[in-house]
């Protein structure tokens, strides 16, 4: 009876049991993104920029009773954010997989 652990390091000593199983710490790289899942990305960050902004707009319009004036704004600022996004998704994409400095270059049309 003297050999019984306490409930708490019973309680560690299985949790460190199941996250070594789990395989958790150690770091798994994920696998780049592939072209297609990247191309949705893009659209679905620029399209939802641009949804999100003329709902504001004709949100704004039935409130402040200005009909076209709201939603064209809400577009144009939406389109806006859309472009900002996509360029963070880009730089963020181009930052975490570095082009390969040995890669053989594309000739120009000129070469």
């Amino acid at each position: 009876m003297a050999d019984k652990k306490p409930p708490e390091d019973a309680l560690n000593d299985l949790r460190s049991r199941v996250a070594k199983a789990r395989g958790e710490g150690v770091q798994n790289s994920k696998p780049p993104e592939t072209a297609a899942s990247l191309a949705f990305r893009f659209g679905g960050e620029f399209g939802a920029a641009i949804i999100v902004g003329a709902l504001l707009g004709y949100g704004a319009d039935i409130f402040l009773h200005s009909q076209p004036w709201g939603l064209v704004i809400g577009l144009v600022l939406g389109f806006a954010a859309g472009v900002v996004n996509v360029v963070r998704v880009a730089q963020s994409y181009s930052q975490a997989n570095p082009s390969d400095p040995n890669a053989p270059s594309i000739p120009d049309d000129d070469d």
